[in-house]
């Protein structure tokens, strides 16, 4: 679709003034879309959405003519950059439904990528599909509401459950071994008080630390 795409565009607009940015724009959106396809959609790539924030944004500012909507989510060494981009995409997405979507495409991939680049994360491309875990929506409804009692619970619920289940880990492990002493029953019990401790003090680390973007946001594990 894109190589027709270009060929149409071509011939229609090569020699208009703005023949040049309709080639550069599809270029651009001709490399990202094998990205896009190649890619899986990571569990911790929350903001590589398409219905992510940033990504959101991006088509807020193109819709209401103001890149404003959307600088706050880069860098301030990268707003010259992705002004550049907005001026370029507003500039020719009136020329048709096809050149609009794609020129549209590449603003919002280039907004998300410069966004990514910014955190010092990686990008490869937007994903369709991004698995979001509870305790991820439930913070974005509490943002929403403006009101933290929605993340609480999750996190209380997850947490608590997580623990118990660790903590009867370790009282069945001791039970066994004083059942049946040995140094296998005793190499299991260690592990288990080990495992506890281990998680209690992730917990306790995650607390106090800055995380990137590249932190897990699926749920896929503890």
């Amino acid at each position: 679709m894109v190589a027709a795409s270009k060929k149409f565009l071509a011939r229609a607009v090569l020699k208009s003034r703005i023949g040049r940015a309709v080639v550069a724009l599809l270029a651009a959106t001709a490399l990202a879309v094998p990205l896009m396809l190649g890619s899986a959609a990571p569990a911790s790539a929350h903001c590589d959405s398409a219905q992510g924030p940033v990504a959101t944004a991006a088509r807020d500012a193109l819709a209401e003519g103001n890149v404003d909507l959307v600088l706050p989510y880069v860098k301030a060494d990268q707003e010259q950059e992705l002004t550049a981009a907005f001026n370029q995409t507003v500039a020719i997405r009136d020329s048709g439904p096809e050149v609009q979507k794609l020129a549209d495409q590449y603003f919002v991939e280039t907004a998300v990528r410069l966004h990514r680049v910014g955190e010092g994360a990686s990008y490869t491309g937007l994903k369709d599909d991004v698995e979001i875990s509870p305790a991820l929506a439930a913070a974005e409804a509490s943002l929403e509401e403006g009101t933290r009692d929605q993340v609480l619970t999750v996190l209380k619920r997850d947490l608590r459950v997580e623990l118990t289940e660790r903590f009867e880990s370790v009282l069945e492990a001791r039970e066994a071994e004083r059942a049946n002493p040995s140094v296998e029953t005793a190499r299991e019990r260690a592990e288990a008080e080990l495992m506890f401790e281990k998680y209690v003090l992730e917990i306790e680390t995650a607390t106090n630390a800055e995380l990137g973007h590249d932190a897990p946001a699926g749920g896929e594990g503890h």
